[in-house]
Formats: structure tokens, C-alpha cells, sequence
């Protein structure tokens, strides 16, 4: 089983083209990836917050997980998030502290949507970088508040092996926040988030289109790890994670 646990669908800047459901499954099926986490991208102009990936949950059911992209910037937005996991099956959030332009740890901004998420037992996909907005140690701070909430890192830190460490320092010590591997520069950064967090605590992205799923995936390959800790943080951990979701 493999879980890509980032992938992005609808209209991007960044792609020049409009990123359809069936182009990431031809790809996933091209690499043998069983199901996708997917959100919408949000490098167009104005973010559709869940309009895209329904219609990919509609065209290929048994494919996504579908996530709703937060902007704590409008007004309605946990309003919006309740209908989507109430009347369409919606497995999380996606927040990106970057493109909003508001900070990972936001009191007043972002905490009323990780609240709304917590109550409706689903799961928070959170952007991290190395600006000012999406650092690992704000990421954590947001989960260290939200104890009940499973929080995910998208990106580790992203490339800086510097916040990479932090990243994994913040896993380490916050039991509901997992890694998620893409962008990652060095495979030994992934293996060492699989020996301080937790084998169970390290999730496979491929950040799709963007980045071939088979980039990625050979990170995890040819990391240090055993074999199960290689199917384990290949699928077995989102599996997990996911169905720790069902009600």
C-alpha cells in the first residue's frame, strides 16, 4: 500500500495549467501510489477551497482523501469546512501560512479553524518553510495547543536541513504532529525523522505535480531504514492515521 499524502488538483499559476483529477491518477497509477491525500492548489489568484476536489471525489472515488483548502481570511471559513466534511466525506484541512500571508500559530486567525477541526475528528495539513510564517517550530506550537488534533508537517522544513532539525524536534516531542517527506533535500533527513519521531510518525508526500511521486519515493528508498520502517512510512502510516478518523 502507498499513500501519497500531498498532492495538489485545479487551477495553478506555478503549473501554468489547470491540474485535473485524472492527471495526478495517471500518474499515481504510472507509480503505483494506491491513494492520494489531495487539497486544492493554491498558487491561482483566488483559492477554491473545496470545489476541485470534490469533483475528483466524485470522478475517482476510491482514489483521495479530500482536504479543504482554509484560508483564515474569509469570513465563513469553518462554516465552509463543517459542510464539507459533513456532507461530502472530507478527510481534512490544508492550511498554507505562506500563500495566506498569516502565520502558522495564529491565536486569531488559524486556531479557530484547528478548533473546528478537532471537533469534527478529522486531520490538519499544515505548509512549513523557512520563512517567517511557516516555520517547524511554529507548525509545532500549533500542534502542541491542539492535543486532540492530528497535525501534519507538510515539507519537514522544506529544504533547509536546519529546519529539517527543528522539524524533527517538534515530532519528537509533540505526540499529534507527524512529518510528511516532500521537498526534503537529503534522504539521511528522513531517516533520522524515522530514528528521534517515531517510524510511525513519518509520512510519504510527493507534493504531485509538482515533483514526480518517483523522486520522491526514492528518498525513502534509499534512506536508512528497514523494510518496514520503508512500508511503514511509504503507506502504512497514513493508512493508519486515516482510519484513525473514521467514526
Amino acid at each position: 500500500m502507498i499513500i501519497d499524502f500531498h498532492c495538489q488538483v485545479g487551477p495553478s499559476r506555478e503549473f501554468k495549467a489547470t491540474i485535473t483529477p485524472r492527471m495526478i491518477v495517471e500518474r499515481m497509477d504510472k507509480r503505483k501510489i494506491d491513494k492520494a491525500v489531495l487539497f486544492p492548489s493554491e498558487s491561482n489568484r483566488k483559492l477554491r477551497p473545496y470545489e476541485d476536489v470534490l469533483q475528483a471525489l466524485k470522478e475517482f472515488p476510491d482514489r483521495f482523501y479530500g482536504f479543504f483548502g482554509a484560508n483564515p481570511r474569509e469570513e465563513n471559513v469553518c462554516e465552509m469546512l463543517e459542510m464539507v466534511v459533513e456532507k461530502y466525506g472530507f478527510k481534512g484541512v490544508r492550511f498554507h501560512p505562506t500563500f495566506s500571508g498569516v502565520v502558522a500559530d495564529d491565536e486569531e486567525w488559524v486556531y479557530p479553524i484547528a478548533e473546528k477541526a478537532r471537533k469534527l475528528k478529522i486531520c490538519m495539513l499544515v505548509h512549513s518553510d523557512t520563512s517567517l510564517l511557516a516555520s517547524p517550530w511554529q507548525v509545532g506550537m500549533l500542534a502542541m495547543d491542539f492535543p486532540g488534533l492530528p497535525v501534519v508537517m507538510a515539507h519537514m522544513g522544506f529544504v533547509d536541513i536546519i529546519s529539517n532539525d527543528g522539524a524533527i524536534e517538534m515530532a519528537r516531542k509533540v505526540p499529534n504532529l507527524y512529518l510528511e517527506t516532500s521537498g526534503v533535500s537529503a534522504e539521511d533527513k528522513v531517516a533520522q525523522a524515522v530514528r528521534e519521531a517515531g517510524a510511525d510518525k513519518v509520512l510519504y508526500g510527493s507534493d504531485m505535480p509538482y515533483n514526480d511521486p518517483a523522486f520522491e519515493m526514492a528518498k525513502i528508498q534509499y534512506a536508512n531504514l528497514s523494510a518496514a520502517e520503508k512500508l511503514q512510512v511509504l503507506g502504512e502510516n497514513a493508512q493508519k492515521l486515516m482510519a484513525s478518523l473514521e467514526k
